[in-house]
């Protein structure tokens, strides 16, 4: 029926449009009441909008608020962030510092002890009335050492390092030094002498294995941080050495070890 009428309608309007020049666009009163309700449809919703809109306006600006507040104590945190990194750094310069002080006076230490001994060694050596020859001195050292006259030993290979410091057999006595130190339980004293022998002749066939004695020696004061430190030493810097595997296997077991307070100390 409606679609009845609006079709007559339409019909009408083009029939008024040819013969009036014009048409008005005619509704009943059942459409102008659909219409009706749904302007008022439209008008309270509007309406509603407008009402919810305060209450939009308000959460945006709690949100806004929230949000400055949020950056600033982010920015409070940032800048603290950013002084304890500095005072970290700080710290961290002051420690290399202090390390870098310790290892020069312990250099210092060592050169003058080095010299001493060199000097003992030469008043030793001008007492003697015979100069003895470079072989000589390595065959009466090596022989103290192999008769168990550790003292004697070690005074002979002095000898030797002073007078004859280039000659072939240096390394050979200074690595026989710590071991003549070794066999009296000397370890202190032994660790010293076998890392003079991969310091002063790096190049040497024995560098590796007084790497390897020095640990073994530290690991007797039960030194385990500074036995493994030897141990890695090794395997850097000599990583086709035949002591690779057992140094290897120390660091393993004194890692194992570390808290071990009988076989681990703290170095005096």
């Amino acid at each position: 029926m409606h679609r009845t009428s609006l079709a007559v309608r339409i019909a009408l309007c083009a029939f008024l449009s040819v013969a009036s020049g014009g048409c008005f666009w005619v509704t009943t009163k059942a459409e102008g009441k659909t219409l009706r309700r749904k302007v008022d449809t439209l008008e309270e919703q509007a309406a509603k909008q407008e009402q919810a809109l305060p209450k939009l306006q308000e959460v945006l600006e709690q949100a806004t608020k929230l949000l400055a507040r949020n950056s600033a104590d982010i920015g409070l945190q940032v800048g603290s962030l950013s002084e304890e990194m500095k005072s970290l750094n700080g710290l961290v310069q002051e420690a290399k510092r202090l390390t870098e002080e310790v290892r020069d006076a312990s250099a210092r230490q060592e050169q003058r002890l080095q010299a001493l001994e060199n000097r003992v060694a030469a008043m030793e050596t001008r007492s003697v009335a015979t100069q003895k020859t470079a072989a000589q001195l390595w065959d009466e050292g090596n022989g103290a050492l192999k008769a168990g006259r550790y003292e004697d030993a070690r005074t002979a290979l002095r000898q030797l390092l002073v007078k004859y410091p280039s000659d072939e057999r240096a390394d050979d006595a200074q690595m026989a030094r710590g071991e003549a130190y070794y066999k009296e339980k000397k370890y202190q004293e032994s660790l010293g002498e076998f890392q003079r022998v991969f310091e002063k002749y790096p190049d040497s066939s024995l560098a590796d294995d007084s790497a390897y004695r020095a640990g073994e020696a530290a690991e007797q004061l039960k030194w385990c941080t500074d036995a493994r430190a030897y141990f890695g030493l090794l395997l850097q810097r000599w990583p086709k050495s035949d002591l690779i595997k057992k140094a290897k296997a120390r660091d393993a077991e004194l890692k194992k070890a570390a808290k071990d307070k009988k076989k681990c100390q703290a170095e005096k």
